[in-house]
């Protein structure tokens, strides 16, 4: 777009901004988000993985460690996509929190972030009130069985060791 004007592309901006907005609430996309992905299905009992559906339709994995530890994996069977490319969340809690997060905790997680090879902390909201740190990657939704396996493997062990870092518990 050689001859587009700063007007143009705040328009451009502004249209596809609106039909992303009106598209999060599509039935479509509701009903879909509440069947499990058979790509996710498939993977998983490839790999062997014992796995439960939760009533949204995410995988719900269950890990028990070699220190004696457990932690529930996620994995998201809706998906998001942008263009050609289709993303799937992969997720574990880290741990809870009734107040938003002290300073010093965001900005070390933040700081945490910086050498991660795939995945992020994230804070979100929770409904009954209260929040959850989370640690998070999104995955090609095409990826092999033995990708998908890689990413849950990092999202499990990072989520667990910070749980541990953090709480000293193990309740996720």
């Amino acid at each position: 777009m050689k001859n587009a004007t700063p007007k143009y592309c705040v328009r451009m901006m502004l249209t596809l901004s609106a039909m992303s907005v009106f598209s999060l609430g599509s039935p479509a996309e509701s009903t879909a988000a509440t069947k499990a992905d058979s790509r996710v299905e498939n993977a998983l009992k490839k790999v062997d993985y014992k796995y439960a559906v939760t009533p949204l339709g995410n995988f719900r994995v269950s890990f028990k460690l070699d220190d004696g530890r457990g932690h529930l994996v996620f994995i998201s069977s809706s998906t998001e996509t942008f263009g050609s490319l289709e993303t799937r969340k992969i997720w574990a809690t880290v741990m809870k929190s009734k107040e938003p997060l002290p300073r010093d905790l965001a900005n070390k997680l933040l700081m945490d972030n910086i050498p991660m090879k795939l995945g992020a902390y994230e804070l979100t909201q929770v409904d009954e009130g209260g929040y959850k740190i989370q640690f998070s990657a999104r995955v090609d939704a095409r990826c092999t069985p033995a990708a998908l396996m890689d990413a849950v493997r990092i999202v499990l062990m990072t989520a667990d060791g910070k749980e541990k870092e953090l709480t000293n518990a193990d309740e996720f």
